[in-house]
């Protein structure tokens, strides 16, 4: 059997870290893995899963018994996209998403354009970035209102905790007015 080619794609064999016993793995410019076997020529196109930052990759038996993590992005952006200088040792996806590893979407960096694209990405997911660091996950209006049900005690702390999404302990604080102090209670 035979993989099927999309409209104009080529592929570039995958260098691996060590040999495999029976396949030979190949990557298109179309974000496509496929193996084929060494002795049938059979060929079978691999299934990606996410990683937990959401970047696309199969994993593969090596000849000596490790698994292996074929991240697309990678091996489409070595294979097919120009890599300026010596320098550019990084991979973005312009379009900040990880699942999306077209051509036009991937592009080596240096590593110091790479800490300014994670500033990028995490702003253009509405990241908003604190004097202390890290992000707030409660809202300036939604602190108003927890201050509100507080003051007035019709809500206990573990209902307003679990409405919000935050710690007991967080809203003690914010009671005690060491968090959020210069927000006023909603009327």
């Amino acid at each position: 059997m035979k993989v099927k080619d999309l409209r104009n794609e080529t592929w570039s064999k995958i260098k691996l870290p060590s040999a495999h016993k029976s396949k030979v793995y190949w990557v298109s410019n179309k974000a496509r893995i496929k193996s084929v076997d060494k002795n049938t020529k059979g060929e079978y196109l691999l299934k990606m899963k996410p990683d937990h930052h959401g970047h696309l990759r199969a994993t593969i038996r090596l000849a000596n018994g490790k698994n292996y993590g074929m991240w697309v992005h990678k091996h489409v952006a070595a294979s097919f996209v120009k890599k300026p200088s010596r320098k550019h040792s990084l991979i973005i996806h312009k379009n900040y998403k990880r699942d999306d590893n077209k051509l036009s979407n991937l592009k080596w960096v240096t590593e110091s354009d790479h800490r300014s694209y994670i500033t990028e990405r995490l702003r253009a997911q509405g990241h908003v970035f604190h004097s202390k660091g890290g992000s707030s996950k409660l809202k300036a209006n939604q602190v108003a209102t927890i201050k509100k049900h507080l003051a007035s005690g019709k809500k206990t702390k573990t209902a307003l905790a679990n409405k919000y999404g935050v710690s007991l302990t967080q809203l003690k604080r914010i009671e005690r007015g060491e968090n959020w102090a210069h927000i006023k209670p909603a009327k």
